[in-house]
């Protein structure tokens, strides 16, 4: 299957003239709950022709690519996109920068890499999974008679992330403790961020066992490609949700404000190096294509 989701993510680059810097698989196949059945989710970044970026409109900045017949779902995000969705903290953009499945690779995206270690925050990340968890959970179990089980999973999981990033201490300086500690210590404690549903349930079964055995149940019928039956909502497992909805929300407030003046003049440092770092990219890909190098994707196609 890579062989065939590389040629695709090559036809990609032919078809939108982008060269692709980095490609994973998220979802199912990067959380570790997949069935045989389950789709291939294929997430990347790319880069457009510089032309793009000189553009006085407003460009799309994603593509979409989908394959039902083959269960291929493709979606990629420009540079310039994915730099401002980093300076936010988006929630997905780490996780596929953490994901285990990795198709292409690229010096731009380990230099991107290396960049996000100095832009993500604590605080935006939990508020990012805690409003997905709450958003699930009162779209598909609040009032509901019947419920899908495996919305447990999804709504579990991003607790879970929140719990990890909790008891992990992450972030620029460790709250109510009165004192900080170095960016080094920062990147390494961050960096082993676990995806995989597996090691993130682990910091729930510190918490509640009742809740991590029901979440292992449901992992293991997802995974043996079971149809996960539809049951009324688990009044326990519920309980514990709202409570754990209701103090993350409050532990993301307590973080603090980023309205002060060292924050901010923190953040404007920041996204200089962002700007730079889009700047350098753009020159380099010009170089590269005057000089006709082969993309990323040809160079992992050759290397089969």
């Amino acid at each position: 299957m890579k062989e065939e989701i590389l040629e695709r993510l090559r036809q990609i680059e032919k078809d939108n003239d982008v060269r692709i810097i980095y490609a994973i698989e998220s979802g199912s196949r990067m959380w570790g709950f997949a069935s045989e059945n389950s789709d291939y989710d294929i997430r990347f970044i790319y880069i457009n022709n510089p032309r793009y970026y000189l553009s006085v409109n407003k460009k799309k900045d994603y593509i979409e690519v989908m394959d039902k017949e083959k269960n291929l779902d493709f979606a990629g995000w420009d540079i310039k996109k994915a730099l401002s969705l980093l300076l936010k903290s988006n929630m997905s953009l780490y996780e596929w920068i953490n994901s285990p499945v990795i198709y292409v690779n690229s010096d731009e995206m380990e230099s991107f890499i290396s960049l996000s270690e100095y832009l993500w925050e604590k605080k935006n990340l939990i508020y990012s999974y805690i409003h997905l968890a709450r958003g699930n959970y009162q779209h598909y179990i609040v009032n509901k008679k019947e419920m899908k089980l495996k919305k447990y999973l999804y709504i579990l999981r991003t607790i879970a992330a929140c719990m990890w990033l909790e008891k992990n201490n992450v972030g620029q300086e460790i709250e109510n403790e009165g004192y900080y500690i170095s960016r080094s210590e920062i990147i390494s404690r961050y960096f082993q961020y676990p995806v995989s549903v597996d090691r993130l349930s682990l910091v729930i079964k510190e918490d509640n066992k009742y809740i991590y055995d029901l979440l292992q149940k449901i992992i293991k019928a997802k995974k043996e490609g079971k149809e996960l039956s539809t049951s009324k909502p688990n009044k326990k497992a519920n309980e514990w949700i709202e409570k754990k909805i209701e103090y993350y929300k409050n532990y993301a407030y307590r973080l603090g404000c980023n309205d002060d003046l060292k924050y901010k003049e923190n953040r404007k440092l920041l996204i200089k190096f962002a700007d730079d770092f889009l700047y350098s990219t753009v020159l380099q890909e010009i170089k590269k294509r005057e000089q006709k190098l082969p993309t990323p994707v040809e160079l992992e196609i050759a290397s089969l």
